[in-house]
């Protein structure tokens, strides 16, 4: 039976950025607080193929609340974002997930959320703790995002939160305006261990991921010492790498000063980005 007693479902499907082929999604589907894994139901998942919804089946959750979930060959035919929905059959709850199918070459702008979005790591604590507060974002951070977008690139959010707090993330992005983007959490709490070990392995091991796919990081912006631990370690160049705060400027990397005003103007002046698609 569906666990509802510990509390409301708090699922979590990951973004995907990859080519047209081999896509698999993954989800993860608790509830409450305590993240409670919905274990052996079924879940129903659907893809937006180009304006018409269609089934990729049903799929048993594993004993960790898991699904991965391959998407046949002839949907993702051209470069877009694609929703995904899931349904937990026993009780109708659903989260959403966007596949962003581009192609190798695309260009991108990659961000850290906590501490460099916004003014500290101290706000998502807060928020976790006040549920009615609302983190708050440095000057200009909106604004370097929508920066982005507007030259062309494709802004990722690459943030150590932990999966169980995805909706919460994405809810935030939204409702400030940030600019559409890829959202990526950790899939374990241990990934989100402020250590080299934890989040700045994680970091590095998905940028070094993105890289031998073929996409093209044109910026990344942190603010921790393992957000240039990452960053340099998955082969990033130091003057492509903005740190804001204690860090800034550390090992070669450029700093930002009490927000993000000043780049906002640098990125505004940049020409246009060249990407091998249209939308």
């Amino acid at each position: 039976a569906v666990v509802v007693a510990a509390g409301g479902p708090n699922h979590a499907a990951q973004d995907q950025i990859e080519p047209t082929v081999g896509v698999t999604l993954p989800g993860k589907f608790a509830y409450g607080a305590i993240s409670k894994d919905l274990e052996d139901e079924l879940v129903r998942v659907s893809i937006d193929d180009c304006g018409a919804w269609r089934s990729l089946g049903d799929f048993a959750t594993d004993d960790d609340g898991r699904v991965a979930v391959p998407v046949p060959a002839g949907i993702l035919t051209s470069p877009g974002v694609h929703e995904v929905r899931y349904q937990v059959l026993g009780d109708g709850s659903t989260t959403t997930s966007y596949v962003w199918a581009l192609p190798r070459g695309t260009r991108l702008a990659l961000t850290d959320i906590d501490g460099t979005m916004t003014q500290s790591d101290a706000e998502l604590f807060q928020q976790i703790f006040d549920g009615s507060h609302v983190p708050v974002a440095y000057p200009g951070a909106v604004e370097l995002t929508t920066a982005h977008a507007a030259k062309g690139h494709v802004v990722f959010y690459l943030t150590g939160r932990p999966y169980w707090l995805m909706q919460k993330s994405r809810d935030w992005l939204s409702d400030l305006a940030f600019s559409r983007g890829t959202l990526h959490v950790t899939d374990s709490n241990s990934e989100a261990l402020p250590s080299e070990s934890g989040v700045g392995a994680f970091k590095r091991d998905y940028i070094a991921g993105l890289l031998a796919r073929g996409y093209v990081i044109d910026a990344a912006y942190g603010n921790a010492s393992t957000d240039i631990y990452a960053y340099l370690g998955a082969g990033l160049p130091a003057d492509a790498i903005w740190i804001i705060g204690k860090y800034a400027g550390q090992q070669g990397t450029r700093a930002a000063i009490d927000g993000w005003t000043e780049r906002v103007g640098e990125v505004t002046a940049l020409p246009p980005v060249e990407q091998p698609f249209a939308w």
